[in-house]
């Protein structure tokens, strides 16, 4: 289940779960499309809130966040899935 204030921190950059389509828990590797401007982004989860849903279903004032760093592809495990964005 993803709530409302659930997060993804990549750098300084805060942004809801739903926002980007995502669900908790957030994937192990995101790549951001950059439409060819640039090369595409990748990031891997290097942490995360481990409160559960029915943990987290009882609580008012916590939320839960995944933080990201960037990485290159041969940081990939080759049978890792990634969320495309």
């Amino acid at each position: 289940m993803t709530f409302d204030d659930d997060f993804v921190q990549i750098g300084r950059v805060r942004t809801p779960l739903k926002q980007l389509g995502l669900e908790w828990p957030p994937p192990a590797f995101i790549r951001i499309d950059n439409h060819g401007a640039l090369p595409d982004l990748l990031v891997k989860r290097v942490r995360y809130s481990e409160i559960t849903d029915e943990e987290r279903s009882g609580m008012t004032h916590v939320r839960r966040g995944a933080e990201y760093v960037t990485c290159s592809a041969a940081d990939l495990p080759h049978d890792e899935p990634q969320e495309h964005m």
